[in-house]
């Protein structure tokens, strides 16, 4: 019987373990996509949208565009009408070279997130 008992609590503690991590992982937003797109390239893009898992505190968020030299931040404009789960912004034309998009987020749900997203520019 203590067997059967001690097989028994093996399998709750080992399902909880399996089932933890995946709903910790849900809880936090991450980009889903990007426009540009990560690891893009292209004519300089007229706009920065960073799309969500889930629903953001914008008011909490914020993203930083680096140029080229990582010395320059190129200062963006919040474009109105955004869904709940999206941060867009109008970018001013870029020169050539490879931008990096840095961001960080807070969760509807009080989770802190922060990234990355890189492109480059091929012509302006």
């Amino acid at each position: 019987m203590r067997s059967l008992v001690r097989l028994i609590a093996s399998i709750i503690a080992s399902s909880c373990l399996v089932v933890t991590p995946v709903a910790n992982a849900r809880a936090h937003a991450i980009v889903i996509h990007s426009e540009p797109a990560d690891g893009g390239s292209g004519p300089s893009p007229h706009r920065l949208l960073l799309r969500f898992n889930s629903r953001i505190e914008k008011a909490l968020c914020s993203v930083k565009l680096m140029g080229p030299a990582r010395d320059h931040v190129v200062v963006l404009q919040e474009a109105a009408g955004a869904a709940p789960d999206t941060l867009a912004y109008l970018i001013p034309a870029l020169p050539p070279g490879t931008y990096q998009a840095s961001w960080k987020v807070l969760s509807y749900d009080g989770h802190l997130t922060e990234g990355t997203i890189s492109f480059s520019v091929n012509n302006p």
